[in-house]
């Protein structure tokens, strides 16, 4: 039994939550304060596949409720924006209660492996491309960046006091199904595709018409992230996620308009005014997991097109 924090109405936890199940496995998924239950985990909720438990992820008493229900022999901690408290302080008060509150219950339960989300964003400032062994800058642009800066140092130390496997899944450019914020240009032409209303270009990162990233859809996203907690061995802590290539927005604009005919934007000219990401290398993810993407982006377009015309809200 796995416990997916962050799994039942998280973008990335949801879809892991699923991709585990499609390995085989039964999950535990942590909710908040949201209820709100993604149409694609209702079959493996109705299965008993996947068990929703109540908890704070920043809080020891709640995660050792769910210990006390569910044999728990590993955790994949995929979500984010935790806070604690009052003040300028509660972002970073929240990362470390939740630090704390993991790494107590994975060393009660005994747990094989702890996998944490982290972020391509390590990367900012670097250029070319980039593998999981180049040295990071410890300045960071964005809080949410300082803060997985922090999991990944706590994370490694955990790892060698514990002797508990910690791993860190660097995660870039996903969109797909679930995606509730919209951050991503992918999501927004899709959205705007679907429902025929105008395209919102307002504080897009990299949505120019001459921008490229590394896209990589949240199915296989949630796949890598599923082959990674779960694979037998594993030589590193830290992993790139990423499709290993650059795509540009005038591909991604060219898919949504042969999915959906008639589909007109117009992305703002040149590149977006900020330092290019680096290419993340996937070569340790491939080599130890055997990861291939399934999705190439036409097809990840249309099948994100499908979820929403079935009636789905994001």
């Amino acid at each position: 039994m796995i416990l997916v924090i962050g799994g039942l109405n998280g973008f990335i936890g949801s879809n892991t939550s699923e991709a585990l199940v499609g390995l085989g496995k039964e999950c535990v998924v942590t909710r908040h304060e949201n209820s709100e239950i993604p149409r694609f985990l209702q079959k493996h909720i109705d299965h008993c596949r996947v068990t929703i438990e109540r908890a704070d992820s920043t809080s020891i008493a709640d995660l050792r409720k769910i210990g006390e229900k569910h044999k728990i022999d590993g955790i994949v901690n995929v979500a984010g924006g935790f806070s604690s408290g009052e003040g300028p302080m509660r972002g970073l008060r929240g990362y470390f209660h939740m630090l704390d509150a993991t790494f107590q219950v994975a060393q009660e339960w005994k747990v094989n492996r702890v996998t944490f989300s982290s972020t391509g964003g390590m990367y900012i400032g670097l250029q070319g491309t980039v593998n999981e062994e180049h040295p990071l800058f410890l300045p960071s642009l964005f809080p949410i960046l300082a803060y997985q800066k922090v999991v990944e140092v706590a994370a490694e130390q955990f790892a060698k006091k514990s002797g508990i496997s910690a791993v860190r899944v660097r995660l870039m450019g996903m969109y797909g199904p679930f995606d509730g914020n919209q951050l991503g240009l992918e999501a927004r032409l899709v959205h705007a595709a679907v429902s025929g209303r105008p395209t919102d270009l307002k504080d897009v990162f990299f949505g120019n018409a001459e921008d490229n990233g590394d896209l990589l859809y949240i199915k296989d996203m949630a796949r890598a992230i599923a082959l990674v907690h779960t694979a037998e061995k594993l030589q590193y802590d830290v992993y790139n996620i990423g499709s290993g290539k650059l795509t540009s927005n005038k591909e991604v604009v060219e898919a949504v308009k042969s999915v959906v005919p008639g589909f007109k934007v117009d992305l703002p000219p040149g590149r977006f005014p900020f330092p290019p990401m680096p290419l993340m290398e996937t070569k340790r993810l491939a080599d130890d997991t055997g990861f291939v993407p399934k999705f190439d982006v036409q097809s990840a377009i249309r099948d994100y097109v499908d979820w929403l015309k079935a009636g789905n809200s994001k």
